[in-house]
Order: structure tokens, then sequence, then C-alpha cells
């Protein structure tokens, strides 16, 4: 694909779908369809370009969906010399690419109609989500600025189900974060969880931990059983803090000399 929003392991997800997630200010997509055949050996969106608004999709198309024989017939080729075969086939070839681009309009609109649909529910769906927050929690999704509570925000809906259920929320957090997230309980009131984060300068560390406060402390007011102290911190490694003379010394963010 000629952009790399789209992740590996999305790739048997509709077109629609995708693009109405990465790109919903596109309402309109230049649609050029492969063929059925070539879904066995690829994802539906085959590659896109938010530039040009092209796309490829590995599905048929108005052309390969119609029958054969209103184009061509399949009996001219029968008594053909090999030669004259060769030609007519390659004749074939460029006369079916012609056809194809006469068909891409109609293509393009259906699938925008397609996309549009979902382009709909996405937006009924963020209202809803909005308007029960705000009627239930009294919680404001549209004004929160911080991009990780406006990601675990809607779990309120669920979060009968899943206060204290530590092992689901702390994966839900590494998903949210997008970093390894697990967590340790000190004592029946308290719970840890930290964060690790490769990489990042004395700057970065103090902003992503100040980024993350928002995201923490409303995980502990909504998702922490009342009675536990809710705590966090961001490792720089996995690897415990160990003086030895047979291996380099390893520093993280929280080494205390």
């Amino acid at each position: 694909m000629s952009n790399t929003i789209i992740e590996r392991g999305q790739e048997e997800l509709s077109a629609e779908l995708l693009l109405s997630v990465f790109f919903p200010d596109i309402k309109e997509w230049n649609a050029n369809y492969g063929s059925f055949f070539s879904r066995n050996y690829s994802g539906d969106l085959k590659s896109y370009d938010p530039h040009t608004k092209n796309i490829s999709l590995a599905r048929n198309g108005l052309y390969d969906i119609l029958p054969e024989k209103m184009f061509f017939d399949p009996e001219e080729l029968r008594d053909k010399e090999s030669r004259d075969f060769a030609r007519r086939v390659n004749e074939i070839y460029e006369e079916e690419r012609s056809i194809q681009k006469y068909f891409l309009p109609f293509d393009s609109f259906f699938f925008n109609r397609s996309l549009n649909i979902h382009l709909n529910v996405h937006r009924l769906t963020d209202e809803k989500t909005e308007m029960l927050l705000k009627m239930l929690f009294d919680y404001d999704l549209h004004t929160e600025q911080n991009p990780y509570v406006r990601l675990l925000a809607p779990l309120l809906l669920q979060v009968t189900q899943l206060r204290g259920d530590f092992e689901a929320l702390t994966q839900m957090l590494a998903e949210i974060i997008g970093c390894r997230v697990d967590y340790t309980m000190p004592s029946q009131d308290q719970i840890r969880f930290t964060v690790y984060k490769l990489g990042l300068d004395s700057k970065e560390y103090v902003a992503f931990v100040n980024e993350l406060k928002p995201l923490f402390d409303f995980f502990g007011d909504w998702f922490v059983p009342m009675a536990m102290d809710c705590t966090y911190k961001v490792k720089d490694n996995e690897q415990h803090f160990v003086l030895s003379d047979t291996r380099a010394l390893v520093l993280d963010y929280n080494t205390h000399l």
C-alpha cells in the first residue's frame, strides 16, 4: 500500500470499513476493481493513496460479473493458427483493459455509496456513545482532549463487567497506549501499573508521564474498586537493576543511585 496508516493484520477487513475509520473526511474514491480471483492472494484493499484518492480492490467489478459473450466471442479463437491466436489474445487483453476503464466510474459510484453507508453508521454510533456517556455518567466525550482517555471512555458503558478485571483491563491499557503494560498488587488496597516505553530522552519521558496522568486518573476513578489506590510508572526496559562486573550496567528511567 502507498501509505502505512493501515497496519498488517487488518487486511481481511473490508475496504469500506478501513477507509471509513482511517480517512473519514474522504467521501469519494476512484475505485479500481481487480478480480475476485486476486482476493485469494491479498486483502480486500490492495492499495490506497489518500492524495490522489485512488484505490485498488481485490473484488469483482461490473465488467467481471457481466457475461463474457457481451464483449468477446470465445468461438473466434477456436480455429486460429498459433501466431494469429497469440496476436488476437493480446488484442483481447488490450480491449479488456479499455472496457474496464469504461466501467471505472460505475464501480467507483457503487463503492462510494457503500462507503458512505459505513461513514454514516460510524457517525451515528459515535453520537449514540456520546449521548449515553453524557446521560448515564455525566461525562462529555466531545470535550475530552486526552487521546488515551478518548479511547478508554466508551468502555464506561461496560464498566460494571470490567471493574476489577485487571487482566482484561491491563490488556486494554496496552492496546490504548500502544506498548506493553503489566501490573502488580503490593497490597490488597493498592494496584501499580508499569508501562514499558523504550528510548525516551528526559524531556520525552516527562511529557509521556504527564500525558498518561489523565488516563490513569480516569482509570482509577472508574475501573478500579473504590477502596484501591491506583498508581503507575514508566520503565525503559524489563531488566532489573543489577550491579555486576561481568556485564554492562543498565539504567532505566526509574533507577535510583
